[in-house]
């Protein structure tokens, strides 16, 4: 099993199987961060265009797919609903939540990548064991969107916080 982890806010990294009962399958396939297009102008009595050959990094969506194994279907959904408190818990007076800078390490590929998740809102696939011979396995995708690219990484070892794992 591929361990991955995560830090939510300033907490401690933690690894999501062991802590949220969320176990890695797959990630996106990014070895860098996006860069914006470059800035031009075009004519049409000139061929080709006329450019600013200056550009920095482009703010981009990050994916994460897990699976959670659990005894049943409300199980499972109580280990989504309290990885999505954990970094983004509902006010119950106002209903509004507070979304926290979230750190995900991907040790694998190499990746260290800082944004700011979306809740996880939906199963992209339930498996139920008819003879309840094994657990129930439901996948989830997650989504970080990174708004300053400059603070991923994408080579091991990281600048922060690398307790092995």
């Amino acid at each position: 099993m591929i361990s991955v982890r995560v830090k939510i806010g300033s907490g401690s990294i933690v690894d999501t199987s062991s802590t949220y009962g969320l176990v890695y399958i797959d990630s996106d396939k990014r070895v860098g961060s996006p860069v914006k297009g470059f800035e031009s102008t075009a004519y049409p009595e000139e061929e080709g265009e006329h450019i600013i050959p200056v550009t920095v990094d482009a703010p981009f969506d990050y994916k994460v797919k897990f699976f959670i194994q659990a005894t049943s279907l409300a199980s499972a959904n109580d280990k989504i609903h309290a990885f999505n408190e954990a970094f983004a818990p509902r006010n119950a007076e106002t209903g509004t939540r507070t979304v926290s800078q979230v750190t995900f390490f991907n040790d694998y590929k190499r990746h260290k990548i800082v944004g700011y998740p979306k809740p996880i809102e939906e199963a992209t696939e339930f498996w139920r064991d008819p003879k309840n011979q094994v657990n129930d396995v439901v996948i989830v995708e997650w989504e970080i969107r990174v708004t300053k690219p400059s603070l991923c990484e994408y080579k091991k070892p990281f600048t922060e916080d690398t307790p092995s794992s």
